[in-house]
């Protein structure tokens, strides 16, 4: 009798053996077949359907992570982007800003210059309407560039009067102003 049960007992062994070498090589789906014979057995059977639901929820769960994790890096991305384009546009802003405090200063400029040039016609029309000798008396006291801007608005004959009752230093200096600012 003893060798009966040392041989059964090698048997089951051999057998027990047996189904671990086909399940590590993968020629039998070990956990599926228990997992099939444990939904025939009635009172595992809710044991194990709560367990599968548990097991799907985990991997949609898992799914969902991942597709997170890939949003998640997609808007780091662009977010990265816009950050980039952010300061490109803050540069931008600041060459805009510089530029249109240079056209500030130079419309400034440009309107003072006009009212330089108002003034001059002003002065030039009125010296115009002057007899050639008080005028020339009231214009050799003025500064020598407003002088010379007011000589080259008045007409041609005008200016020639006037520049003949000036000093002559003053005349033959104006000449040469006038010679320069004709090239």
């Amino acid at each position: 009798m003893g060798r009966w049960v040392l041989a059964i007992t090698f048997l089951l062994i051999s057998l027990i053996v047996a189904f671990g070498i086909l399940v590590a090589t993968g020629v039998i789906d070990g956990p599926a077949l228990f997992w099939r014979w444990g939904m025939r057995i009635g009172w595992l059977q809710p044991h194990l359907e709560t367990y599968a639901h548990g097991r799907d929820a985990e991997g949609w769960i898992a799914q969902q992570e991942t597709e997170l994790r890939a949003k998640l890096t997609e808007v780091e991305r662009r977010e990265a982007d816009l950050q980039a384009e952010l300061g490109k546009l803050e540069q931008r802003a600041q060459q805009l800003d510089k530029r249109e405090s240079e056209l500030a200063a130079w419309e400034a400029r440009l309107q003072q210059e006009q009212e330089q040039r108002r003034n001059v016609q002003s002065l030039a029309q009125i010296y115009s309407g002057m007899d050639a000798a008080d005028a020339a008396r009231i214009l050799q006291a003025l500064d020598q560039d407003l002088l010379l801007e007011v000589l080259l608005e008045l007409d041609t004959f005008q200016a020639a009067e006037i520049m003949a009752l000036l000093p002559t230093n003053l005349a033959a200096a104006l000449s040469k102003q006038m010679g320069q600012a004709s090239d």
